[in-house]
């Protein structure tokens, strides 16, 4: 810093910091956990994020292009985010309380198979649906549904044609991570309690 007058002067460097995977592309996938936000929690630590994606089918051609995954705050109703341009996937924080007294029937609709599966109790209420969720339920659905979801978004970008889009949309992301599912359920309860 130069001393003007018996001041620090600041420099006009406003190179951005390499660890920023906003600002630059990384040489190596983050994995970040930022603050959860108030009355949310964060149910995946780092170590789980990082078993998981160990065992994540084709991981090697959906990583192409792929900056940061980040344990973000939460955003309901959003449950995870993917950024096209910048590669960076969030997985957003869980609310404090496990159980969703209101979920939409559409999304228990969607998910049911895999709500089936993990064994979570939900029931219809004047709301809509009850969802009672367990912490390692919870923490499932968010390894083995929302991470590969948003994923397939990432997939969808980088394999079609213009590589500025994702075209194929939701229904895409859908099916990838339900591809994803069969081929990870088996390594993962063999792993995490469900």
């Amino acid at each position: 810093m130069k001393v003007q007058g018996g001041r620090p002067v600041r420099k006009n460097n406003w190179k951005p910091d390499r660890n920023d995977y906003w600002a630059r592309s990384q040489d190596e996938i983050r994995l970040d956990k930022l603050d959860p936000g108030r009355g949310y929690r964060h149910l995946v630590t780092i170590n789980q994020l990082r078993a998981v994606i160990h065992m994540l089918p084709d991981w090697d051609e959906v990583a192409i292009g792929l900056d940061a995954i980040a344990l973000a705050p939460g955003r309901s109703p959003v449950e995870g985010l993917y950024f096209t341009g910048f590669g960076v996937i969030d997985i957003c924080a869980w609310p404090r309380r496990l159980w969703d007294h209101a979920a939409v029937a559409s999304h228990v609709a969607a998910h049911r198979e895999l709500l089936d599966r993990l064994g979570v109790d939900y029931r219809r209420n004047h709301h809509g649906y009850e969802i009672r969720w367990t912490e390692a339920q919870a923490r499932a659905y968010q390894l083995l549904h929302i991470l590969p979801h948003e994923l397939g978004h990432h997939h969808d970008l980088i394999t079609s044609s213009r590589k500025r889009s994702i075209g194929r949309g939701e229904s895409y992301a859908e099916e990838y991570a339900n591809r994803a599912l069969d081929e990870l359920w088996p390594l993962y309860v063999n792993k995490f309690d469900v």
